[in-house]
This record gives C-alpha cells, structure tokens and sequence, in this order.
C-alpha cells in the first residue's frame, strides 16, 4: 500500500514539475531538482507522459489492492472472533450441563445407597 501511495505522488509530482517548471519551444529542456537531466521533444514528452499516467495507474491499483486485502483479513480476523466467542459460550452451556448432570447422579446414587440400606433385612 505504501508503494503504491509513493508511486502515486511521485507521478503527481513529476508531472506538476514537468508541466509547471519546463520551458516551451521546439525541443524543451527537463529538469529535476535544479539539474538539467535532458533535452526532449514533443514526442518524447508525450510518451513520457504516458508513461507517468501508467506508473499512476499502477499505484492507484496498488492501493486498491492492498485496501481489499486488508478488508478480507479484517473480515475474517472478526469472523474468527465470533467463531471463537460461540465456541467459549458453547463450552460454558456444556460446562454447566455437566455439572448439573452430576449433581443429579451423584443425588441418585446417595439415594440408592440409602434405600438398599433401609431395604435390607437387619437380623440379630
């Protein structure tokens, strides 16, 4: 995403320079930075031009990208979450069931033991 942020600017910025700070004539002078890099004329600058729109091209596309990729992660980090909080309550509600499951047994045993008790004959 950041590549495609400087790409951006950078082709902003060099075509602002070439149209604002370049001279006119039949062969046009570039500069950049205050340094004469070369002479040109209108056919060299109008494919360099092309070529600064494709070098935006590639950095909008960049950004996009990178902002759809960066969706999805957080669209299934957030899924992930959800998944992970229902298991959580899911092992609470079972947690809790089994508790209770005991409780029951453990009642139903205590009453087993005592009723074989009572139920035996006790001979002196």
């Amino acid at each position: 995403m950041i590549v495609g942020i400087v790409l951006v600017v950078l082709s902003v910025a060099a075509g602002v320079a070439a149209v604002a700070f370049n001279s006119g004539g039949p062969t046009r002078e570039i500069t950049a930075f205050g340094q004469h890099v070369a002479n040109a004329d209108a056919t060299q600058i109008f494919i360099g031009g092309i070529v600064i729109g494709l070098v935006f091209c590639v950095g909008v596309w960049m950004v996009s990208v990178a902002g759809k990729r960066r969706r999805a992660l957080r669209a299934e980090f957030r899924a992930a979450r959800r998944e992970a909080a229902d298991a959580s309550r899911e092992r609470d509600r079972l947690a809790e069931q089994l508790s209770t499951q005991q409780e029951i047994t453990q009642r139903e045993q205590e009453t087993t033991v005592i009723g074989r008790h009572h139920d035996r004959e006790v001979t002196s």
